[in-house]
């Protein structure tokens, strides 16, 4: 929202035909002494502008005129009626005039009866007919005059006002000017006139409020950006509701005032005149201050609205707590620092939004053309380019539209050009207030950011920022805090002019301080602190362009923290040193054999060196105490890397795609502290150290590709045995929690190798098992003693059967596609413990049991009962962790029908879902919502024989919500049907009404979904599906035969099955029939989603 001028903050309208807010008529010898004084006092405590005969008419002038013209300008009328206003008159024309107003211009009028009765004022009787009485004898010759009169008193007398008589004037009053306030906000011009984007944003503070809770006091916070709108939308929401409390006060700059010799005391003043009229010279100092507010504002309902705060203390020093104040108040705090609204304690923050392009393209053409609805013609292009330079700042759009006023397109162009040079000095000068309330390390922080990291990933910026020691976790929140960055996504934005500032700063140090150029950002200013020798200044660069440039320059930057080139480029030279003080380094396409023997990175953190050229680090061996992270990935010429104990502190080592390198030097065994360890596609690496697996930190171990490793037996031997000595001699919770073996790997001998595994035993704390294609025909027992797994990845292997996994209570996803051999599941798991740990494991993979294209195991079981009850255990599990764990849960299984337990069925892709049950379900009966699909696939007509690899071409993507499976096509050999469940726990459901199931096929496919459903799930559902499973009763349609279980227990017979179905559905369909009755409702929810690829 903007302002277009600067409105005071008093209703006075700016109007050319409206000079008061309120026009007073009343009968001065009766109340002037009296209840009128009264009223023009309160009226004028609350900033209301009302007329007043005996004060606003200048001597010597005809008072007819200016009253008439008074009256025509205001925009409320109050009558006070007294025993001789019908004498006068002078008020009975002020009285004509009015009703001519209020007819005209729908305009309001109150009428007030001081000490006569309504229905004397309404008839004319009693004292006021014997009043007219004397102007009918007066007036004989103007008697219409005298019946307008009676027919404006009978039209005022009819209407509801306040009668006074035996009531007191204190209530009446405050009545009377919180409906006048409550008029003037619903006609104000200040808010309907001048500002742009300011309905959302006041709705939104006004639900935040809570008005119509007259219990309780809360708080809330207004936060955002310089030249945002903060303050305006403060006003404007003060103008809104202040007619709704007793007693109201805005401070529009608290830390000014704070600022100045007795500023607490200063502020308290302001409080107690605006909200008690306690003038202040009554008040001598601060305690004196305190202790009214403390005692007379309990009995007030208050709106108190302070504005431009920046420290906690100012708060507390002026005595603003909520206990102080009356039921039913108020508090805003406007501040640029979220932080400081945080530790006031407000209940709710309030973030400004920037506008919106529709926005800010109608306060530009208001400013720059004094217009909203124009067609701007040659401007257009110049207007859009101003807009996105703005980027929905009311200040900036503000500023410069209201400079360009007036202004031919040449001037325009010639304004914008010099914009993109120098930014505006005034936009500059107040977001800059922000930068300098900063402490020296946020405020390096938020240059770097300025200069270099806008829209990154925000872990990428944290780390590099931790590597130059700068503490970034609290340093960003502190800048986010400040609204100076938002963090609240994946990713560190920052406002254009924000980034703008922040290059400003860099370049005006620049010039203060000749010669020294702190920050890169561009390839034009690295040629130019080449050029003008500046090199020894640079602190940090960061290029996203490809790079012309002598190595020897580098060279020479003896102050350089951090570097990032992210592109090659045409490097000549050969550098003979780096700077000692770099602490991260990420040189894409590093061109040179080795790094400087003059480069001692004493202090350096992290060196990535992705598709480099170098063959080996150093030709020399080089201490590196504090290197945490070095990657060389798809560096090809990389040979060896000749001593792994001079990186003692080394936690990420990535060689991805090093393919000729051959071995690991054993040295690798002394890195104590390495947690990653990523070989990925290092083709001709024959053998890795042995002690790799006694590395007590190790956790994730990526060796996919390394097929010659897996092609020694006698090196597997080799690792199996110190594999298992390694159990014997680790804590069971200090080992392997990922490892990823290789995939699709082919061999030139006729038949398939099967591969071996590592032992399991010392692999305990393992989470991710990924071992899909490798041929498989065994999976180890042992794979029981996996007590940390959560994912395991069995698919297209060649095992006939599995051992159990009852004990895997932690495993939340089970893959057994293109299983062809398969014949039977494994005992699965009953899952206990699912709830994940925060920030330390990210869960991009389904949750769920996916049993696709087992063509043994479909023809001898169809949706067993264990597959049904893992998902009953898992839902119940789910269930009970607050905030639920998952999104969803989903399984797919052989099946060519609907479960009989799904009560909701439709033929086709889409079901209507009736929500009646859940609108009334107030004691959160109803825990989820189950929905289903049963589709069906036939082979690729074309499809190679079952060797082939897999191509993304052959991917088949189907969707519910937000829900996804992801098949592979291309290994389907025959035709085949299956079912696709899905749970979504109560939370993500709230607005669905239809259920659609989109597929999205990958190439000659035939793929349909034949029929889908859905129930709604109870507590009582679960109990009484566990307790029959307890006993083997299968839970589906009568047509599960010859099942296929490793389990001892046999089903149950078919008649007990369908009894317990019976009362399940019986049970369930007289809830959803009760509730039906309630309401017969339906909200509208399509599901679709983009077709990508794998």
């Amino acid at each position: 929202m903007a302002s277009s001028n600067n409105s005071s903050l008093a209703l006075v309208t700016s109007s050319r035909n409206n000079y008061y807010d309120v026009f007073v008529t009343f009968r001065g010898e009766d109340t002037r002494n009296n209840f009128t004084d009264f009223l023009f006092d309160a009226l004028e405590t609350k900033g209301i502008f009302a007329f007043r005969d005996d004060t606003n008419l200048q001597k010597g002038e005809s008072i007819e005129p200016e009253l008439l013209r008074a009256i025509e300008g205001s925009r409320v009328f109050v009558a006070v009626f007294s025993r001789n206003y019908a004498s006068s008159t002078w008020c009975l024309q002020e009285l004509e005039k009015i009703c001519k107003c209020v007819q005209r211009s729908r305009k309001h009028i109150l009428p007030v009866f001081y000490d006569v009765d309504p229905s004397v004022v309404r008839k004319q009787s009693g004292i006021y007919c014997e009043a007219f009485v004397k102007h009918e004898q007066r007036f004989q010759q103007d008697f219409e005059m005298v019946s307008r009169w009676r027919e404006a008193l009978k039209h005022v007398g009819s209407i509801s006002g306040w009668d006074l008589r035996d009531k007191p004037q204190a209530g009446v009053i405050k009545k009377i000017v919180q409906k006048i306030m409550s008029i003037l906000e619903c006609k104000s011009s200040y808010i309907s006139k001048d500002l742009v984007g300011i309905d959302s944003p006041i709705e939104a503070l006004k639900n935040h409020l809570l008005l119509d809770s007259v219990d309780c006091v809360c708080a809330i916070g207004i936060s955002g950006m310089g030249g945002i709108g903060k303050t305006t939308l403060a006003m404007a929401l003060y103008d809104q509701i202040s007619h709704r409390f007793s007693a109201s006060c805005y401070i529009d700059d608290v830390t000014k005032i704070y600022s100045l010799h007795d500023g607490p005391l200063n502020a308290q003043k302001q409080i107690l005149f605006q909200t008690l009229g306690i003038e202040h010279h009554l008040i001598s100092n601060r305690y004196n201050a305190t202790d009214l507010i403390r005692r007379r504002l309990r009995r007030e309902k208050v709106l108190l609205i302070l504005d431009n705060v920046n420290e906690v203390e100012q708060l507390e020093k002026i005595a603003v707590h909520r206990e102080w104040l009356g039921a039913g108040s108020r508090i805003v705090v406007i501040s640029r620092d979220e932080h400081i609204l945080k530790e006031y304690g407000v209940d709710v923050f309030y973030k400004v939004p920037l506008l919106n392009m529709a926005e800010s393209h109608k306060l530009f053409c208001r400013k720059a053309f004094k217009l909203e609805n124009i067609i701007l013609g040659n401007y257009q292009n110049l207007a859009d380019e101003i807009l996105s330079y703005a980027n929905g700042l009311p200040l900036a759009i503000t500023i410069l539209g209201s400079f360009l006023f007036g202004r031919n397109v040449t001037e325009w162009k010639s304004a914008l050009a010099r914009l993109r040079e120098s930014p505006n000095k005034d936009v500059m000068n107040v977001l800059h207030l922000s930068f300098d309330g900063l402490e020296e390390t946020e405020q390096e922080i938020f240059l770097d950011i300025a200069c270099f990291f806008n829209s990154w990933p925000m872990e990428e910026v944290k780390n590099i920022l931790n590597c130059c020691g700068f503490h970034a976790d609290i340093g960003l929140r502190v800048l986010n805090d400040k609204s100076l960055i938002n963090t609240n996504y994946s990713h560190i934005e920052i406002h254009s002019l924000l980034e703008e500032l922040g290059r400003k700063i860099v370049q005006e140090n620049s010039s203060k301080e000749q010669r020294k150029w702190s920050r890169v950002w561009s390839k034009k200013q690295l040629y130019n602190v080449m050029v003008e020798n500046m090199q020894k200044h640079v602190e940090a660069i960061v290029l996203n362009e490809e790079i012309d440039m002598n190595a020897e320059h580098v060279s020479k930057m003896n102050n350089l923290r951090f570097l990032i080139f992210k592109y090659g480029g045409c490097i000549s030279g050969s550098p003979w040193s780096f700077s000692n003080k770099l602490k991260y380094v990420d040189w894409h396409e590093y061109p040179f054999k080795y790094l400087p023997s003059n480069f001692h990175p004493n202090e350096l953190v992290e060196l990535i060196l992705k598709s480099s050229k170098i063959e080996q680090l150093w030709t020399n061996k080089k201490y590196l105490p504090n290197l945490k992270h070095l990657d060389l990935r798809h560096s090809l010429e990389l040979v060896k890397i000749l001593d792994f104990g001079e990186f003692p502190n080394l936690e990420k080592l990535n060689l991805e795609g090093c393919i000729n390198l051959v071995e690991l030097d054993p040295s690798i065994g002394l890195l104590r502290k390495l947690v990653y360890l990523n070989l990925y596609e290092c083709k001709n690496l024959v053998s890795i150290p042995n002690n790799i697996f006694s590395l007590s930190s190790l956790e994730d171990l990526n060796m996919y590709g390394c097929s010659k490793v897996f092609k020694n037996p006698m090196h597997l031997k080799k690792k199996h045995d110190i594999s298992e000595s390694a159990s014997h001699s680790r804590s069971m919770s200090s080992v392997f929690k990922w490892i990823m073996l290789p995939h699709h790997l082919r061999f030139s001998a006729p038949t398939r190798h099967t591969y071996l595994l590592p032992s399991l035993h010392s692999l305990v704390c393992l989470r991710d098992v990924d071992i899909s294609f490798c041929h498989l025909s065994q999976v180890p027992d042992a794979i029981e003693c996996l007590y940390s797994l959560e994912r395991l990845n069995l698919e297209g292997n060649n095992f006939v059967t599995l051992p159990s996994l009852r004990k895997l209570s932690k495993l939340v996803y089970l893959n057994l596609q293109h299983c062809m051999l398969l014949e039977s599941l494994p005992q699965l798991p009953s899952p206990t413990n699912i709830i994940r740990e925060n920030n330390k494991y990210f869960w991009i993979w389904p949750t769920g049991l996916f049993i696709f294209n087992c063509p043994k195991l479909g023809e001898r079981e169809r949706c067993s009962s264990m597959t049904f009850s893992w998902l009953t255990q898992f839902i119940e599990a789910n269930s009970q962790s607050y905030p639920t764990s998952f999104d969803w849960i989903q399984i797919v299984t052989p099946g060519n029908e609907i479960p009989i337990w799904i009560n909701n069925k439709s033929v086709g892709d889409s079901i209507q879902i009736d929500r009646s049950p859940i609108m009334h379900d107030n004691n959160n009966y109803i825990i989820g919502f189950l929905c289903c699909a049963v589709f069906s696939m036939a082979p690729d007509c074309w499809m190679f024989p079952f060797a082939q690899e897999w191509t993304d071409k052959k991917l088949i993507r189907m969707s519910c919500r937000s829900a996804t499976v992801i098949l592979n096509g291309g290994l389907v050999m025959t035709k085949s049907s299956h079912l696709w469940i899905i749970y979504f726990p109560r939370e993500s459901y709230s607005e669905f009404e239809k259920i659609h199931f989109n597929i999205f096929e990958g190439e000659d496919f035939s793929l349909e979904v034949k029929s889908c459903g859905y129930r709604w799930v109870c507590k009582e559902d679960l109990q009484e599906f566990n307790l029959t499973m307890m006993n083997q009763e299968n839970f589906l349609a009568g047509k599960c035969k010859n099942l296929a279980i490793e389990d001892e227990t046999q089903p149950e017979p078919e008649q007990e099955q369908e009894s317990f179905i019976s009362r399940v559905i019986n049970f369930t369909e007289k809830k959803q029939q009760m509730d039906h009755k309630k309401v017969m409702k339906s909200l509208n929810l399509q599901n679709t989603i983009c077709n990508e690829e794998h």
